[in-house]
Parts: C-alpha cells; sequence; structure tokens
C-alpha cells in the first residue's frame, strides 16, 4: 500500500511540475515577436506541445479507463487530444506559409532596391 501511495505522489508531483513548465512557458512567450518573426521561435515548440498534448491525453485515459462510468468513452479524451495536436500543428503550418511568404517578400523588395 505503501509503494502505491509513494508512486500517486510521483505522479502528482511530475504532473504538477510539466503544469509548472507549460505556465513558465506561457511567461516566456509573451516575450517573443508578434510580427512574422513569431515563427523563428515558435515553430519547435508548437511541435513539442502538439506532442505534449498527445501524452496528456493518453496518461488521463490510463489513469480513468478502468474507473469510466459504462456510457463514458474512455478514448473520448484521446481523441479530444489529437483533435487538439491536430489543430497545433495545423497553426505551425499556417504560420510557416504565412513566414516563408513575408521573407520572399522582403527578398524581393531588397532585390528591388538594389535594382533601383
Amino acid at each position: 500500500m505503501k509503494a502505491d501511495v509513494h508512486k500517486d505522489e510521483a505522479a502528482a508531483r511530475l504532473a504538477r511540475e510539466a503544469s509548472d513548465a507549460l505556465a513558465e512557458m506561457l511567461e516566456h512567450s509573451r516575450a517573443h515577436p508578434a510580427g512574422p518573426d513569431r515563427f523563428d521561435w515558435s515553430s519547435d515548440a508548437l511541435d513539442e506541445l502538439a506532442r505534449a498534448v498527445v501524452t496528456i491525453g493518453e496518461i488521463v485515459e490510463r489513469c480513468t479507463a478502468r474507473s469510466v462510468a459504462e456510457d463514458d468513452d474512455p478514448e473520448e479524451i484521446v481523441a479530444a487530444t489529437r483533435e487538439l495536436a491536430t489543430a497545433i500543428v495545423r497553426r505551425r503550418n499556417s504560420l510557416l506559409a504565412e513566414n516563408a511568404s513575408a521573407r520572399l517578400r522582403r527578398s524581393q523588395l531588397v532585390l528591388v532596391r538594389r535594382a533601383g
């Protein structure tokens, strides 16, 4: 029984650390630019957040799979987190396209200025 309590404390500690890290990331993200350069610093972070969301869903499913009511679908959480992860990746890809377009426009301006 004592080992179970120790495991529960470890799980809660790990969840707190993850939550604290996400809160720190939120504060950190406020210091970054809002313009076209936002993709430069956010691409990797968005990829990792998408992975984290899927992992959170899997953890919740494992923690609750045996205790959900019969009319509840334990896969519902996993499916919802996968949808969120997909939305995060779509946002990242949108930023990628926007950033590529902005860089192209900037390089064209430089070429026009040099030619002029």
